[in-house]
């Protein structure tokens, strides 16, 4: 997502320029974190719930003991609040940084962020 935003400066500062309102460039990034975000929870519960199937039968196996393969909701409920929650937290900088320089700077094709360099005496 950091190099989305990086790379996409120019496309942000280009809607600003037509009058998209920052505001309704924040939503739009936020959304696009979520394409990204929610295809991987779900993905990572399956994950974890197919781990969690094997290693418990395996344990309960060894143990000659007895209970539910199935995650529990607390489990369910950190991961997908982990899931939806840090990529929104991981976007505030990236939002800051497109947002935050000047049109002139953002719609500079030669003036990219990679190859920025300060010196300061």
């Amino acid at each position: 997502m950091l190099s989305d935003v990086d790379q996409k400066t120019y496309e942000y500062g280009m809607l600003r320029a037509l009058g998209f309102k920052s505001g309704h460039l924040m939503t739009l990034i936020s959304i696009q974190s979520f394409y990204f975000s929610i295809p991987g929870v779900i993905c990572g519960i399956l994950c974890a719930l197919c781990l969690n199937f094997g290693l418990r039968a395996v344990i309960y196996i060894f143990a000659m003991n007895a209970s539910t393969f199935w995650l529990t909701e607390a489990a369910l409920l950190i991961g997908i609040s982990f899931g939806l929650f840090m990529p929104l937290l991981a976007l505030i900088l990236p939002i800051k940084s497109a947002l935050g320089k000047n049109l002139r700077n953002s719609l500079d094709l030669n003036h990219r962020a990679v190859n920025e360099k300060n010196v300061s005496v």
